[in-house]
Formats: C-alpha cells, sequence, structure tokens
C-alpha cells in the first residue's frame, strides 16, 4: 500500500465540507441521497485504484460473478456514501439511533476495573459510538490525523464530550509510548488494527480466503500488557440506525512468553470475528484500497 493508493482524508474541500455541515442543520441527509449517487457514479469511474480495491473483495473474496459483482460494488459505495453523510451529520447535532445488540459484554467492558484494548475495524462507522455513548471511564482512541481541519476538529470536539480522547497517530511512532501509557493507568485503549502505515512491523493473516497484513504493534501491546482485549463493531443498520457488538477475544492471561506467537493468535481471533461481521454486514466493507495486495 502506497500513499497515492490511500490517503486517509475524506473528500471534499474544507469550505464544502463546513457547508454540508450546516446543511445537515437544516435538512435531514436523506435529502442529499439522490445527490450522493451521482457522487458515487462519478467516484467509480474515475478513481480507478479505490474501485479496483472494492472489486477484488466482491469478486473475489465474496465469489460474485462479474454482473453481481458489479451491483454490490455500487452498493458497497452507497453504503460508505451514507456513513460519511451521517458523521457530517452528527457534526452537525443531529442524533444518531445507537443499540447496543451485546449489552452484558458491552457492561463488562465499560465497567472492568483494570485497562482493556478496544479492536475495531474500518467497517461500519465506528465513530458514531464516539458520537453517541457517554462512556464511564476515559477511552484513548488512536486517530490518523492527516484529514482536514474540519473533520479532526469537529471528530476531536464530539468525542471529548463523551469521554474519548485522541491518540495521533505521529510519524515518529512515539505514539506507542502513549498506547503503553494509558493501559499502564487502568484505561481503555481503542484501536482499529487493519491498516498498515509506513514500514511498520506487520503479521500475516489468512483474511477470507487470502493473506493480508495487519499491523503487530497493536497485538503486541495487548500481549505484552497482559489486558483483556475486545472486538467492537458499530454496524449500519438504516438512516441514522446503528448497532453495537462486542465480542471477547483474550481474557488477558497468556502463559507463553512468546510474544510475536501470542500476537498472532490474537489476530487469528480478531480476523475470525471480523470476517463474521462481515458476514451480516458485507456492503460496509470500507477499504477503499487494494488491500489484499499490499
Amino acid at each position: 500500500m502506497t500513499d497515492k493508493q490511500w490517503t486517509g482524508r475524506t473528500g471534499g474541500t474544507r469550505r464544502m465540507q463546513r457547508i454540508l455541515i450546516a446543511i445537515f442543520r437544516k435538512i435531514d441527509p436523506v435529502w442529499l441521497y439522490p445527490l450522493m449517487a451521482v457522487w458515487v457514479v462519478g467516484y467509480i469511474l474515475f478513481r480507478p485504484i479505490e474501485r479496483r480495491g472494492i472489486w477484488h473483495y466482491w469478486r473475489y473474496r465474496q465469489g460474485k460473478q462479474p454482473l453481481s459483482a458489479a451491483w454490490h460494488l455500487l452498493c458497497n459505495y452507497m453504503e460508505f456514501g451514507k456513513a460519511i453523510l451521517d458523521r457530517f451529520a452528527a457534526w452537525a447535532g443531529r442524533p444518531m439511533q445507537v443499540v447496543v445488540r451485546t449489552k452484558d459484554l458491552w457492561q463488562e467492558m465499560v465497567e472492568h476495573p483494570t485497562a482493556s484494548v478496544v479492536l475495531g475495524a474500518h467497517i461500519g462507522n465506528m465513530e458514531i459510538a464516539g458520537y453517541a455513548i457517554q462512556m464511564p471511564k476515559p477511552v484513548y482512541t488512536l486517530v490518523y490525523m492527516g484529514d482536514t481541519d474540519t473533520v479532526n476538529t469537529n471528530r476531536q470536539t464530539l468525542f471529548e464530550r463523551k469521554g474519548l480522547h485522541i491518540i495521533p497517530i505521529e510519524k515518529d511512532g512515539s505514539h506507542i509510548l502513549t498506547m503503553h501509557q494509558v493501559v499502564d493507568e487502568g484505561n481503555i485503549l481503542s484501536v482499529q488494527p487493519d491498516r498498515v502505515l509506513g514500514g511498520i512491523r506487520t503479521l500475516t493473516a489468512d483474511f477470507m480466503g487470502e493473506d493480508a497484513r495487519f499491523p503487530e504493534g497493536t497485538f503486541r501491546l495487548a500481549v505484552a500488557e497482559q489486558v483483556p482485549v475486545i472486538a467492537l463493531y458499530i454496524m449500519r443498520e438504516g438512516h441514522g440506525q446503528y448497532a453495537v457488538y462486542v465480542y471477547p477475544l483474550s481474557d488477558g492471561q497468556y502463559t507463553s512468553d512468546n510474544h510475536h506467537e501470542q500476537a498472532k493468535e490474537l489476530l487469528q481471533s480478531y480476523v475470525r470475528q471480523t470476517e463474521q461481521m462481515l458476514r451480516l454486514y458485507p456492503h460496509q466493507w470500507f477499504n477503499f484500497y487494494p488491500f489484499w495486495q499490499q
């Protein structure tokens, strides 16, 4: 994966993004769906790298025939567009309906007396939880800050209102020390370890029938700190409606001193759970680059 393949930036200029927020203070995002459909078609036609990544997902990882894969590709882009509009609607002050499907596990996670590591993924819309759910204990989330000022500022403002704090990804890797400090202090650390940025160490796992690379650091940290690990997914179920799923991946008790092998086992659990969520919500795969060709 190169910077030319994935930039991590939300589309549109800062001015356009601010106008969109102002519009959503007046009207419901659903009225912009027809306009979004036009944008989606243009995006598919003129952004071949992103299209190639989603095509591979549907044609080869989901095993669809060409015509079916093309239709699902379009649906995938539409779901992504709706998730982006929901993000801007939340910044405009519109409420999101968030239902926790696994309530017992959610309560156990947020009330756990010690630290824990929460692993998400770029499926669904994990940000929405940070806008809609008040956390009873501090949560620190690792965030790529290379987006526009409009996105970064609105995200941080709404996160802080709900008890979430941002750890920016630093080029020199200093955020790793901050992540360890968060866990050492007994807080929740939230990471989405399904994108590889720069020349970092990685682990390889079979993901949906083909090898893919994942950053090793998060899994090694959880093993080294001996803390519970939870998978968390926020999946879109309708207009402004989301469901929260929580699954335990590890209780933090490791018997071996081989952190590399333990990290690989933890990655396997994370991969299997993410695959399960994609079976339930296949159109909410939002890694728009050649994920399996890094």
